[in-house]
């Protein structure tokens, strides 16, 4: 059984990445899944002077350890603006700071990255971004998944037949690498 870190990379309250996080959760059994919530663990906007006069918040600390804890990650990221989200960003930069000395932030464990969007492209700018960026994190991104026009393919907390499908298949390669 595999300890494997959840969460949405969103700071709503409402966001839609988060119930199909949520959806994906359901197809993990037989591994310790850890939810964790991003709203839970705020940090002020990173910069190396407030590193230098302030030191790590302890958000950060907490945070961190749940990484070092995971055996691998999934991780619903919406796309802004053909990115990533500002509040995903800023727990990169301060945890990679914090890890230091050129450790991988996500210790070369397999990663799953997911994306929806209300549009029909479901966020896939930014996965194709984050594919390519997170092996720098130290990231196996071992499956993706991106959900476009999300209010025609999700309802009452299930995707539509074909979606389901899909987001299984990821699910399978992506539990390969465990």
């Amino acid at each position: 059984m595999k300890n494997i870190l959840a969460f949405s990379a969103s700071n709503s309250t409402n966001s839609i990445n988060l119930q199909l996080l949520s959806a994906a959760i359901g197809k993990l059994a037989g591994h310790e899944i850890q939810e964790t919530d991003i709203r839970d663990y705020p940090m002020p906007m990173y910069s190396t002077v407030l590193e230098e006069l302030e030191g790590f918040p302890e958000t950060a600390k907490q945070l961190q350890s749940k990484f070092i804890q995971a055996d691998a990650f999934v991780i619903a990221i919406p796309e802004h603006n053909g990115s990533m989200p500002a509040v995903f960003k800023n727990v990169i930069d301060w945890l990679s700071r914090l890890v230091g000395g050129g450790a991988p932030l996500f210790g070369d464990k397999p990663v799953l990255l997911m994306s929806t969007s209300p549009g029909p492209r479901g966020g896939i700018t930014n996965l194709q971004t984050l594919t390519q960026i997170m092996p720098y994190w130290g990231a196996d991104v071992s499956g993706t998944f991106s959900l476009g026009s999300f209010y025609e393919n999700f309802s009452d907390g299930q995707l539509s037949e074909d979606k389901d499908q899909q987001l299984s298949e990821a699910i399978q390669k992506f539990m390969g690498k465990l």
